[in-house]
């Protein structure tokens, strides 16, 4: 196509005629209508992807519920306001406060009846004591009459007596040991006489085991001397006496454990058992009495030598063998 001039001296313009032709202007010109759209026209992103979605999904039975349309996307400043919302603490009703019961005015009354009467009985004394201060020989006299005790005459102190314990040394038991070997002599019954080694001890155990100044002590030390033995090693002591049991109840049963003669007869060198817990030394047979050498008997952990008659001692226990 040249791009001459046309007669009218105008360049030709291509799209004019297709403007012309078009126009409503010219209403007996020959034009089609508009073509239609090639697809479906939206209003927005959103939904030609809902559309599209909605595509490619499986036709659905007839009479199918439609899908559920999604529920609007909340900006980020309403969902922060949403969740203020939702951690906001409940606050719960103010309650009531309970109500007061009302006092009753005659337990007031009392009360303070009570209180006044303490109060009372309380400021008096110390009302009636100030009084008493003010005057120096009352208060010399209340004082005087408030810390004087009168004792009776007849009230006496009791006195407290207790028993000397004294403790043998070593040199006092040798000069001990001499003497009872001086008064020994001779094995056998012999003459009366506090032969003890043992005279002046205390309340502990002597070398025989048995306490010291008792009945079965001074007994165990005749049965030794008439064996011959006034010194250590004993031939007689708890052990090898009465094993069983060192209390004088206990010697007629030790008897007859090691099967020694128990008799109703007296001979001189036997025991003297009593059943009131006590043995004795026969030194001599009078007939119907017998004397006897004991200590702790009659006289408290001391010697003494007395006669009774045969039929107060419980039975004799003869020297063992």
């Amino acid at each position: 196509m040249s791009d001459e001039p046309k007669s009218d001296g105008l360049v030709p313009d291509p799209l004019r005629e297709l403007f012309e032709n078009h126009s409503p202007v010219n209403p007996n010109a020959n034009f089609s209508a508009p073509l239609p759209p090639v697809g479906q026209q939206f209003s927005s992103r959103r939904e030609a992807r809902d559309a599209a979605d909605a595509s490619r999904r499986p036709a659905g039975r007839a009479g199918s519920k439609a899908p559920k349309s999604r529920k609007p996307k909340l900006s980020r400043r309403d969902a922060a306001a949403v969740r203020r919302l939702a951690a906001t603490p409940v606050i719960a009703p103010a309650q009531t406060p309970p109500k007061q019961k009302k006092q009753n005015p005659i337990k007031v009354f009392f009360v303070l009846l009570v209180i006044a009467g303490f109060v009372g009985g309380v400021a008096l004394p110390a009302a009636a004591s100030g009084n008493a201060l003010s005057n120096a020989t009352g208060v010399q006299t209340a004082f005087k009459n408030a810390q004087s005790v009168k004792v009776n005459a007849s009230i006496k102190t009791s006195k407290i007596s207790r028993d000397s314990v004294g403790a043998t040394s070593e040199s006092e038991l040798k000069i001990e040991r001499l003497n009872a070997s001086l008064l020994a002599g001779a094995p056998g019954p012999r003459q009366p006489g506090d032969d003890y080694p043992w005279r002046t001890a205390g309340y502990g155990l002597s070398p025989l085991n048995y306490y010291y100044r008792q009945c079965v002590d001074f007994v165990a030390w005749r049965l030794n001397r008439d064996a011959g033995v006034i010194s250590a090693p004993w031939k007689w002591t708890w052990t090898t006496l009465t094993p069983w049991g060192g209390d004088a109840s206990q010697w007629k049963e030790a008897w007859i454990k090691h099967k020694w003669t128990v008799s109703r007869t007296p001979i001189v060198g036997a025991v003297a058992w009593f059943v009131g817990n006590h043995v004795a030394y026969v030194h001599a047979v009078n007939g119907a009495n017998v004397t006897i050498e004991e200590y702790n008997g009659e006289s408290s952990r001391a010697y003494a030598i007395r006669t009774v008659p045969t039929s107060s001692v419980g039975d004799f226990l003869y020297p063992p063998p």
